[in-house]
């Protein structure tokens, strides 16, 4: 995957990560299909879960309810223009 900021570099991690028996029969599939290894395949998934971060505004500018109303939640994405 190509980064926004050209000095970006990927930088090898070695990860332990536990997932369920049919999660990894599906990364593995979706490996084979793609024709690529496991470890790719979770590179690419870390990646697009984190790209659009970088675009959106401050985060720590972001206030999490504990709850919400359904309505609240409708107007907050209109408000945002999400929907």
């Amino acid at each position: 995957m190509k980064s926004a900021n050209p000095e970006n570099e990927y930088i090898p991690l070695d990860l332990t990560i536990s997932v369920r028996r049919d999660t990894l029969r599906l990364i593995s599939e979706m490996a084979q299909d793609m024709g690529i290894s496991i470890n790719e395949v979770f590179s690419f998934l870390a990646e697009d879960s984190v790209v659009d971060l970088e675009l959106l505004e401050d985060l720590n500018k972001i206030e999490i309810p504990t709850k919400c109303s359904l309505d609240d939640l409708k107007n907050a994405l209109l408000k945002k223009k999400l929907c």
